[in-house]
């Protein structure tokens, strides 16, 4: 028998060659494998907390959730108002669950711990929101660790399929200027392009 095939999975690359019950049993991985849903960690921004109370968060979680196709991750973070690289990345990883198959959406310190976070490990991709690379001249900024040395964004691209950076011109902590230099000259991405844009 030959189970019905979704159009949007490819039929080459289905075309197995065994038995008829061994290949009912492929074909149904294969599908299986194509409805995944994808994790989709969240990120806040410094002192935001309760996490799901404060800026776009609880939206976008119950947007992305309504697909069917991703899962919205976020907790509440462990040292919310300085975001101490030591402390985040560590709880990103066993507390949220951070992989290869996981997309991470950060925005304001959490853009800087995911940008921190892909350049030691392969991500699905990340979503900036208001990054920056540099203190901006805050003492609790150059408590957290993320900017005791330079990024490595040559690493940072490799080890995700896409980047995504978004600014706003109305952030008045971090400016435009430096959200677009963070997205064009650092992660090299262009608006518009499909997998790297600004």
């Amino acid at each position: 028998g030959q189970l019905p095939l979704p159009h949007s999975i490819p039929r080459a690359s289905l075309s197995i060659k065994l038995p008829p019950r061994r290949r009912q049993h492929h074909v149904v991985a294969a599908m299986a494998s194509f409805a995944a849903v994808t994790p989709v960690i969240v990120l806040p921004g410094s002192g935001c907390t309760p996490t799901r109370e404060c800026n776009f968060y609880s939206w976008f979680g119950d947007k992305i959730n309504a697909t069917g196709r991703y899962e919205a991750r976020m907790k509440n973070m462990p040292d919310p108002h300085t975001c101490r690289e030591k402390i985040w990345i560590p709880f990103i990883n066993k507390e949220l669950g951070a992989s290869e198959q996981c997309v991470v959406v950060g925005h304001s310190s959490g853009a800087v711990a995911a940008l921190r976070l892909a350049e030691r490990q392969k991500l699905k991709g990340i979503i900036i929101v208001a990054g920056y690379d540099s203190d901006l001249g805050d003492a609790n900024e150059r408590a957290s660790g993320y900017f005791d040395r330079p990024f490595d964004w040559a690493t940072i691209r490799a080890n995700c399929q896409f980047v995504v950076s978004i600014g706003g011109t109305r952030d008045d902590l971090v400016p435009i200027e430096v959200q677009r230099r963070v997205a064009v000259e650092c992660l090299g991405l262009k608006a518009g392009e499909v997998g790297a844009e600004w």
